[in-house]
């Protein structure tokens, strides 16, 4: 069945977030830091290296947004959020659950929304709840999904994201649904008319390659937001101007003890700069020779669900605002942990006031 025509689905009456506790109340959260990686990070070396932080806070700040808009063309998916003493008995009775927007590309876009900017959507979801619930959760905090195709009878993306009460660990099961993957022919004529970035995060390779070509043609930056090593991701690397990895990513494609040699590496393929969030070790970045260290940002943490997406919106704002690799990447780090103190990736979306306030008082 072809699709149809670009058009946001009616609003259902839900918002873009629901949780439901248990009646006796939410469960103990642990305290800690950042995201546990899922390996001992690899340090880093060489004089280089230079640490973000408390000798950034309050040089520059984002004041200034960008003038165009930043355009997201990926994942966005229903997250349901269960959380339980235990999973590993036939029936089990929730502490806590929660129906929020997630992806990759969704929730980066919805942070940078969050933060002041202007956001674009274009992806395809199904014409069922869970789709309206996503596009319905993207309007709510601002970004604008009228290119998005729709199909009718269709299932959109969900991920089941199972946390343990006790240890904080998850386990994300996902399903893409059965909605007609969009094709390069599928991009609308002016999905990147004003565009000042494009971000693309791994899925759907063909469709982000050539829509990052489109973006390079015309002069548009693209940031790829890569979680794993996927296929087609070499092209997309060559593609991208700014890399933002996971651990495991760094892992699969560069391995290496020195996360130095890794960056390199990767910037090797195309991008001029290359980031990598390590969890509780932090984050680093590397732009030519300069190397520089963030340290993670002391917060208690309840979930650590989108917190590498809010990682990736925020440091598209700081980029867009024209603040250095010193300074994008504590602002960055801050919005990343301050998402960690809710369950899901958008429950807890930072404002510009807060993750100001974090990085101001020398907490990022």
């Amino acid at each position: 069945m072809p699709p149809m025509a670009a058009r946001r689905p009616p609003r259902p009456s839900r918002s873009g977030s629901k949780t439901v506790p248990k009646k006796t109340g939410a469960p103990t959260n642990g305290p800690g830091k950042a995201a546990k990686p899922s390996g001992k990070a690899a340090k880093p070396s060489g004089k280089a290296a230079s640490r973000a932080g408390r000798a950034a806070v309050g040089k520059s700040a984002p004041e200034a947004r960008s003038e165009g808009i930043i355009v997201g063309v990926g994942l966005a998916t229903c997250d349901l959020l269960c959380v339980a003493p235990r999973f590993d008995e036939r029936r089990i009775e929730l502490s806590v659950f929660s129906m929020q927007g997630g992806g990759a590309t969704g929730t980066a876009l919805a942070t940078l929304a969050t933060l002041g900017d202007k956001t674009r959507f274009f992806g395809r979801l199904g014409d069922d709840h869970f789709g309206h619930f996503i596009l319905s959760g993207l309007d709510e905090v601002g970004v604008n999904t009228s290119f998005c195709l729709v199909d009718p009878h269709k299932i959109s993306p969900i991920s089941i994201v199972e946390v343990d009460e006790f240890t904080r660990r998850r386990k994300i099961r996902f399903s893409p649904g059965n909605v007609d993957p969009p094709q390069p022919r599928d991009l609308p004529l002016r999905l990147l008319q004003n565009a000042s970035l494009l971000c693309i995060d791994g899925y759907l390779p063909a469709l982000q390659a050539a829509v990052a070509e489109k973006a390079r043609a015309k002069g548009i930056p693209v940031l790829l937001n890569a979680g794993n090593l996927s296929g087609g991701m070499g092209e997309l690397l060559a593609l991208a101007d700014i890399v933002i990895g996971s651990e495991r990513f760094a892992s699969e494609f560069a391995p290496s003890d020195d996360v130095e040699k890794s960056l390199r590496e990767i910037t090797r393929v195309g991008p001029r700069v290359a980031v990598l969030t390590m969890g509780n070790e932090g984050a680093v970045a590397l732009e030519g020779d300069k190397l520089v260290q963030q340290e993670p940002l002391d917060v208690f943490v309840a979930d650590t669900t989108g917190a590498g997406d809010v990682f990736c919106g925020a440091f598209a704002h700081a980029f867009l605002a024209g603040l250095s690799l010193e300074e994008a990447l504590p602002f960055a780090n801050a919005a990343a942990g301050l998402s960690c103190r809710s369950l899901g990736a958008r429950a807890g979306l930072p404002t510009r006031e807060d993750v100001m306030s974090a990085w101001r008082n020398g907490q990022a």
